[in-house]
């Protein structure tokens, strides 16, 4: 397992400033099991997940760790983003990603491109754009729903 795939545990347990020891305490796992998660050497069940998002307060730890973890479909279907933004610079980031789609009517050519229940050679490039815009929106919704509020 490589490294990048432990570093939502690590990210969610430093973020609160919670020692492993107390993250043991806290969650009823044992020390060596969050050492174990946290260098990679065995995976975090859901329900561990569950449980430590709730003791470190990040709702956000179980998906970043499963999309870190994988190398497929779970990847490809959650943008990678940073929690703890800041609320308005998160704000103005979603904002601006969705007026600028707007602006470019970019809506307006996903419908037109679509409208025929399939996407030709002709018109892969502009469709895979506007996904890649529609990605950067999801993720400037991920850093939204997860900003830290001051």
């Amino acid at each position: 397992m490589d490294n990048l795939s432990v570093n939502a545990l690590r990210r969610a347990r430093n973020s609160r400033g919670i020692t492993q020891e107390k993250a043991a305490e806290m969650s009823g796992y044992s020390v060596d099991a969050i050492q174990s998660w946290e260098s990679g050497r065995t995976r975090a069940s859901v329900e561990v997940l569950d449980t430590l998002a709730l003791c470190y307060e990040a709702p956000w730890m179980a998906g970043m760790y499963l999309r870190e973890l994988s190398r497929g479909s779970i990847a490809e279907t959650m943008p990678a983003f940073e929690p703890g933004r800041p609320l308005p610079q998160a704000v103005m980031a979603l904002l601006d990603k969705v007026m600028t789609f707007t602006d470019r009517h970019s809506d307006r050519r996903l419908i037109a491109l679509a409208a025929d229940g399939q996407i030709d050679d002709q018109e892969r490039w502009e469709y895979d754009a506007i996904m890649e815009d529609l990605q950067a929106i999801c993720q400037a919704a991920m850093e939204l729903r997860y900003a830290k509020e001051e």
